[in-house]
C-alpha cells in the first residue's frame, strides 16, 4: 500500500498535466499499439493503469467496450471528462489496481497498457492477471519506457526517472520485457522499439519536479559518464538539454 499511496501522491496533483499531455494523447507509440492491435468491433477491451484515459477512449471507437481502470481518483475524474467532452458512450472507468485485477477469468478479448508497468512493484504480477483475464486468444498490448541493455546506460536512465518521479520502480530492457511476457504464458508476437525526442525541461514540468530536485537532477545529467549520456541521447541543444525516450512496444497472445 505504501508504493500505491506514493502513486496517487505523484499522480493526483499532476492529473490534468497528463489529461493535456499532447505526448500522452496523441504520442505515436499510441497510433502504432493501435495499428498493431488490430481492434474488432466484437472485442472487450481492458485498459490496465489508464491515467487520463487517453488509449482507453482511443480504443472505444474500434471496439464494442472498454474498461479503464487506474489506482489514481483524479487521473479517473480527468478520464471521465475527456470521455463526456467526446461524446464517448461505450468506456467506463473505475478504480483498480493491475496486479490484482477485480474482473473474473476470461473477461476480456484485448488488454493494453501503456506508460504504466515501471509503477508497478510486481511485473509478474501483473503479467499473471493479464493472462487470467483474457480469453483464449486473447491479447495484450503494451508500450513502456525501455532501458538500454547495459547497465552504465541504464543506471543513469533508472536514476534520472526516480528523482524526477518517486513512483518509479523499474524499467525493464527490450529482453527483460521478453522473457516476462514468454515467462507468464504470454507468446510475444511482436516487439519493437520506438524513439521520442524529448526536451529535459518539458518532461520535468509534465511530473511537477520542484525546483530543489530538478537542481538536482541537472547537476547529475551533467556528471553522467559520456558513454551513458550517449546511449540515452542526452546533449545540449540550441541551449536546452534534450534526450531520447526510448519504449519498448509489445504484441502478446495468449
Amino acid at each position: 500500500m505504501e508504493h500505491k499511496e506514493k502513486v496517487q501522491a505523484q499522480f493526483g496533483p499532476q492529473a490534468a498535466n497528463y489529461a493535456h499531455s499532447p505526448s500522452h494523447a496523441f504520442g505515436r507509440d499510441l497510433t502504432r499499439l493501435l495499428e498493431l492491435l488490430q481492434p474488432q468491433p466484437k472485442m472487450r477491451a481492458l485498459d490496465v493503469a489508464t491515467g487520463a484515459g487517453h488509449t482507453a477512449l482511443a480504443l472505444a471507437s474500434a471496439v464494442r467496450e472498454v474498461v479503464g481502470i487506474d489506482i489514481t481518483p483524479e487521473m479517473l475524474d480527468e478520464a471521465r471528462a475527456l470521455a463526456r467532452e467526446r461524446s464517448v458512450t461505450n468506456v467506463t472507468f473505475q478504480e483498480g489496481d493491475a496486479e490484482a485485477l477485480p474482473f473474473p477469468d476470461h473477461s476480456f478479448d484485448m488488454v493494453t497498457c501503456r506508460r504504466a508497468p515501471h509503477h508497478f512493484t510486481d511485473i509478474p504480477a501483473f503479467l499473471s492477471e493479464v493472462s487470467r483475464v483474457l480469453g483464449s486468444g486473447g491479447v495484450l498490448g503494451l508500450a513502456d519506457q525501455t532501458t538500454p541493455e547495459l547497465s552504465i546506460g541504464r543506471d543513469l536512465l533508472e536514476m534520472f526517472e526516480r528523482l524526477r518521479d518517486p513512483s518509479h520502480v523499474k524499467a525493464l530492457s527490450p529482453s527483460a520485457w521478453h522473457a516476462a511476457l514468454e515467462g507468464a504464458g504470454l507468446h510475444v508476437s511482436h516487439l519493437e522499439l520506438e524513439t521520442e525526442d524529448r526536451d529535459v525541461e518539458e518532461y520535468l514540468d509534465v511530473a511537477g519536479v520542484p525546483p530543489a530536485r530538478r537542481a538536482d537532477i541537472y547537476r547529475r545529467l551533467a556528471a553522467a559518464p559520456r558513454e551513458a549520456a550517449e546511449m540515452n541521447g542526452l546533449r545540449a541543444v540550441s541551449g536546452r538539454l534534450r534526450f531520447e525516450r526510448r519504449r519498448v512496444i509489445a504484441i502478446a497472445r495468449r
